[in-house]
């Protein structure tokens, strides 16, 4: 007897099989949310998503700049966010009736409903938030209370807590700038979800954030400097990930190099940054001799694009390693 060899499905396949399914399923999901039961849509639907990556989820809902927005989800799993985003950037442009999403967005209104969970009807509006800022990990950490949750089970309560903010601020402000998610067991929270989401909106920075950090490598001390946060959520779509390592010769005791040197790394850097085309700069690793500097990119064609830009470097030559990083673990040490 002869075994062949099961093909891996090719995701790339899927999402163009989805969009093109989707051209012809579009008008009955029209009726579909104007109110025409359709389960074999459904069933169609869930189908085309789950041939991209089982784990995915999908939802229709209200719109911003459309009337209705499909969304396919990563739900929470950071290896899925690229795929996600891949899947939106391979759909048509958004219209007066449809736009497309590949994370929950949030709403100011998206606590005016109800939700049926574990028994319980729940009045979206009666929750109420905590917020605490914390300016180490350049996050809030929340508490959300509903007068529901005492005679609600643990879990049930973390599922409303966890699904109330990613409607309300959207799954990636989630992921990104909101810390530690807690379920309180008694009344006390202070604020309405419009209060929070405004709290949250504010401490997002326009420009990006860097943080300095000090430590050892194999006994060689080491200056590291990231931007906040290094997550797949604030990029999505960029899950290749890109080190490029740089030699220098003029050091000092500590293996650091002397300030002619870093003048001229800084511009090397300034250099890759303006000009790398697909791929963005996220941290820096200075230690014994070497500047390493950590890029992500959305497409393989990036790396090729940053060879003429690291080529004649005054000391040798720069390595370049590209490593498929989906949960961006490649940085994870460089995570608060």
């Amino acid at each position: 007897m002869i075994f062949k060899r099961r093909r891996k499905t090719d995701p790339g396949t899927a999402i163009e099989a989805f969009w093109t399914w989707w051209a012809t399923a579009r008008p009955r999901a029209e009726r579909l949310i104007a109110g025409d039961s359709d389960d074999a849509l459904v069933h169609d639907l869930s189908q085309a998503v789950s041939a991209i990556h089982p784990e995915l989820q999908w939802e229709f809902t209200a719109g911003s700049s459309s009337e209705n927005l499909l969304v396919v989800s990563a739900a929470g799993d950071p290896e899925l966010r690229a795929l996600a985003e891949r899947w939106r950037r391979a759909g048509p442009a958004p219209d007066g009736v449809f736009g497309y999403a590949s994370a929950r967005q949030g709403s100011p209104d998206a606590l005016e409903g109800r939700l049926s969970i574990a028994g319980h009807e729940l009045e979206l509006a009666e929750l109420r938030f905590t917020a605490e800022e914390d300016e180490d990990l350049d996050c809030v950490h929340v508490g959300v209370w509903h007068p529901a949750f005492p005679s609600m089970p643990d879990g049930a309560r973390d599922q409303v807590a966890f699904l109330s903010l990613d409607w309300l601020l959207g799954e990636d402000v989630v992921e990104v700038w909101v810390g530690r998610i807690q379920a309180l067991p008694v009344a006390g929270a202070p604020l309405t979800g419009a209060r929070l989401a405004a709290l949250v909106t504010e401490l997002i920075p326009d420009e990006p954030r860097w943080r300095t950090m000090s430590g050892e490598i194999d006994g060689k001390p080491v200056i590291a400097l990231a931007q906040t946060h290094l997550s797949p959520a604030r990029w999505p779509g960029y899950d290749l990930h890109i080190r490029l390592d740089v030699p220098y010769r003029a050091r000092d005791e500590h293996g650091f190099p002397d300030q002619p040197t870093l003048d001229a790394l800084y511009a090397l850097e300034d250099h890759v940054s303006a000009h790398a085309d697909g791929a963005v700069v996220v941290a820096h690793e200075t230690s014994d001799g070497v500047r390493s500097t950590h890029l992500y990119a959305d497409r393989p064609a990036a790396t090729h694009a940053l060879e003429p830009l690291i080529a004649g470097w005054q000391d040798g030559r720069v390595r370049m390693t590209v490593t498929p990083d989906p949960r961006w673990e490649q940085v994870a040490h460089l995570e608060p």
